[in-house]
């Protein structure tokens, strides 16, 4: 588990329901450009909202779309244990590699609850384990106790850490154990890189902007290059600051051609025009960035591949 694996957003109609035509061919291209991997079901995919068999479908697309030797990550979390243990059974039964699981959320939970629950998970599980750590959402996993979880406890091979701290895959570097150690969060990625504290990285960015994710990836040996690249990435993320994890994703979807993008929230009147405002702004980023990300990936690249479907901007609800 290594290199630049796309998590992916589940568009929907606005009904509600998933829109699966622009999920598939999101997912194809996003694995023609050269991500190792597609991750399901985590943050970026909204997985406290998804129903059991959107769950189990979207395993089984990303599956079709990532033939092998691509990589299909699957998120397994859920607010109770029986909801875990089924989403582990459609992981294995719909052709995942591995699982992430995150820590509970909603409540608070001593470090003896973590380390009990993670235990059972990979008892439970017939699939590796990755420690999802995610405390902006979920109860916080300190370093010590995550780092004793995956020496000690069989079936654990990693963790994905979207905390944005590096000190537990430094940790890990240090003990070269061999554990999996993947950036969860954007803005840690470059850091992680230059200090060779990560085998990959499972990006939010590269769910709609793979090109930008592999371009930093590919240009760790060229310093400029690198430094050029990080730079258009932090501009990019000072921007989807501002909005709601992950809403700003899916306007660059929508803008991109990807997919319309749909909220599970009525938008104000003033989050409707930044909407826009911000769509106008990534256009210019792109048209920016562009030249680089061509000249770095050795491919022509494109804010609207031809290959996807095209969508009108949709985000009045």
């Amino acid at each position: 588990m290594e290199g630049v694996i796309a998590a992916l957003l589940l568009p929907r109609d606005n009904s509600g329901r998933p829109d699966w035509t622009s999920f598939d061919s999101t997912a194809r291209f996003i694995c023609d450009v050269g991500a190792s991997g597609l991750c399901v079901n985590g943050a970026t995919g909204e997985y406290p909202g998804m129903t059991p068999d959107e769950h189990r479908q979207v395993i089984e697309r990303a599956r079709d779309a990532a033939t092998k030797p691509l990589l299909v990550v699957t998120g397994v979390g859920a607010s109770r244990w029986d909801w875990i243990v089924a989403n582990l059974r459609s992981a294995e039964q719909a052709g995942a590699d591995a699982v992430l699981a995150p820590t509970p959320h909603f409540f608070k939970y001593s470090p003896a609850d973590l380390e009990e629950f993670y235990r059972a998970v990979a008892q439970e599980s017939r699939l590796p384990v990755l420690i999802y750590n995610l405390p902006a959402f979920t109860a916080g996993l300190e370093p010590e106790l995550a780092h004793r979880i995956i020496s000690e406890v069989d079936n654990i091979a990693g963790v994905k850490d979207s905390s944005g701290r590096l000190d537990l895959l430094d940790r890990l570097t240090r003990s070269s154990s061999g554990a999996v150690r993947l950036v969860g969060n954007d803005r840690a990625l470059p850091e992680a890189i230059r200090r060779g504290l990560c085998g990959g990285v499972i990006s939010g960015v590269a769910g709609v902007l793979p090109e930008l994710t592999l371009a930093l990836w590919k240009s760790a040996e060229d310093h400029a290059t690198f430094s050029n690249v990080r730079m258009r990435l932090e501009s990019l993320l000072a921007a989807l600051d501002s909005f709601p994890t992950p809403w700003g994703l899916k306007l660059i979807a929508e803008v991109r051609g990807l997919s319309p993008a749909w909220f599970p929230l009525p938008l104000s009147a003033e989050r409707k025009a930044h909407a826009v405002r911000f769509q106008e702004w990534i256009a210019k980023w792109w048209a920016e960035s562009e030249k680089d990300l061509t000249r770095v990936l050795g491919i022509p690249v494109s804010f609207q591949p031809k290959t996807l479907c095209e969508t009108a901007p949709s985000h009045s609800r």
